[in-house]
């Protein structure tokens, strides 16, 4: 493990090569998507740190969702990152001393102009633990990898590629993965990230010297490759396998595991699924 300090001076990740023991972090850009990414968000603001504006999504299906958040609080809200790079370029006084950019499940890759602005560096919370699963698959190949553990990451990012750069922090946790599904570890990890976000900004604004390590390997799935897994072949595979894949890639509204007749695509489920289905469509159901 490397400490930050000694990072910055030798492979020049920020701007300049400061003494991170002498950090504050007042301003910040903060970046994200889903219900805790407001949490987030209002966690920075509980801290008292000044979030000069914030990007998001303007049609997410959640009525607690961060573009209503930032409105709420008068924060500058824009939902194209393109407008952010144009008024980098332009010199937009908003966009002056920035200590910190913050990536909660952006949805698009970081570009320069972003990673080059704070202070103190752009970092991004991963739902997967590095270096072990890069990009959008980690919890299907948790499922399918058979682990008895997951995890969530904080990592700097220092180039324009995806969840490449120094971790400062994974935090594990047990899971059962004969039972889970896409979408139970998805809404455990989101619990467990947003612990992580808190015990990252913490650190960013203790005098903690800040370690990092490495985030070298690990597997990035393409979107095709990913497809490609969700198939079925009843010819081939074993029951035992069927249901890992149907556990494994359950997250509605996206296609799950699959058969393909003919040109349609059709979606499995098992009875842990119809269950869950059962339990959820009975709570919104009125008293008979």
């Amino acid at each position: 493990m490397t400490s930050i300090k000694k990072h910055v001076k030798n492979k020049q990740l920020f701007n300049k090569g400061p003494d991170m023991s002498e950090r504050e972090i007042k301003n910040v850009i903060f970046m994200g998507k889903k219900p805790l990414a407001v949490s987030a968000f209002e966690y920075l603001l509980q801290r008292g740190i000044n979030v000069k504006l914030v990007v998001a999504m303007v049609d997410e299906p959640f009525e607690n969702n961060l573009a209503n958040a930032a409105l709420s609080h008068g924060i500058p809200l824009y939902t194209d990152p393109k407008e952010i790079y144009e008024l980098i370029d332009s010199g937009d006084e908003m966009f002056r001393d920035v200590d910190l950019v913050i990536s909660y499940l952006f949805w698009k890759r970081m570009k320069n102009g972003l990673i080059k602005l704070p202070k103190w560096g752009c970092v991004n919370f991963h739902p997967a633990p590095l270096p072990d699963y890069k990009g959008r698959a980690g919890y299907n190949t948790a499922i399918l990898d058979k682990r008895d553990d997951f995890g969530v990451s904080a990592h700097f990012i220092d180039s324009e590629e995806f969840d490449v750069g120094p971790i400062i922090k994974v935090t594990k946790f047990k899971i059962e993965h004969d039972k889970e599904t896409a979408y139970s570890l998805e809404a455990k990890s989101q619990q467990k990230m947003l612990e992580l976000f808190k015990e990252v900004i913490n650190l960013f604004t203790s005098n903690e010297e800040i370690q990092i390590s490495p985030n070298s390997g690990g597997l990035h799935l393409t979107g095709e490759q990913l497809e490609e897994m969700k198939k079925v072949d009843l010819a081939k595979d074993s029951a035992e396998e069927i249901d890992r894949k149907v556990r494994a890639f359950f997250f509605p509204p996206y296609t799950g595991a699959k058969l393909i007749v003919g040109e349609k695509e059709f979606t499995l489920v098992n009875q842990g699924i119809l269950n869950l289905f059962h339990e959820k469509i009975n709570k919104k159901l009125p008293n008979s």
